[in-house]
């Protein structure tokens, strides 16, 4: 064995523990410290000019305590990535249950009302709602007047109107 080699087994054997009381304050889990504590003393063994060490001791619990705060600042990582576990009086972004059936059925039935339209009506409905086009574009794509659109847009917002309220359309 190397005289390197000598000097950590003694540092072991005499400042083991004091190591890992260093380490469980500095991280507040005891049972992790021993761990932590045997890669200080492998981190030293393994350093290829050990011979010119000065102050092992020294060099030992500034190694640990590296050690223990880069412990420390993965699991603040880890906690903050995962964000914990929720806690009970913090409210779920997500909607309830009853919200989400509600929309379903709310948009079952508008489904409902926008299949009742009339072909043509329907089709301005859908262009200016779900596509976003201009009443002009409407007007351009199905050769139509941009007041004929205006007129089958009406009609669509008054049959869903009706349709959604559960009362039939007014006749016209």
């Amino acid at each position: 064995m190397t005289s390197w080699a000598h000097k950590i087994a003694g540092l072991f054997t005499s400042h083991r523990t004091h190591v890992e009381r260093v380490i469980a304050r500095r991280t507040g889990d005891p049972q992790v410290a021993g761990d932590l504590a045997q890669d200080a003393f492998l981190r030293l063994a393994r350093m290829p000019d050990g011979e010119a060490v000065e102050n092992p001791a020294g060099l030992l619990f500034t190694v640990a305590d590296r050690i223990a705060l880069d412990h420390c600042r993965v699991l603040r990582r880890r906690r903050r990535r995962d964000g914990g576990a929720p806690g009970e009086d913090i409210p779920s972004p997500a909607p309830g249950a009853d919200a989400v059936v509600e929309r379903n059925e709310t948009m079952a039935r508008l489904r409902g009302a926008v299949d009742g339209l009339s072909p043509k009506t329907r089709a301005v409905f859908l262009l200016y709602h779900a596509e976003g086009l201009s009443y002009r574009a409407i007007a351009e794509r199905l050769e139509i007047s941009p007041r004929t659109v205006e007129y089958h847009l009406r009609q669509a917002l008054e049959q869903c109107r009706s349709h959604m309220k559960g009362r039939p359309p007014r006749p016209r």
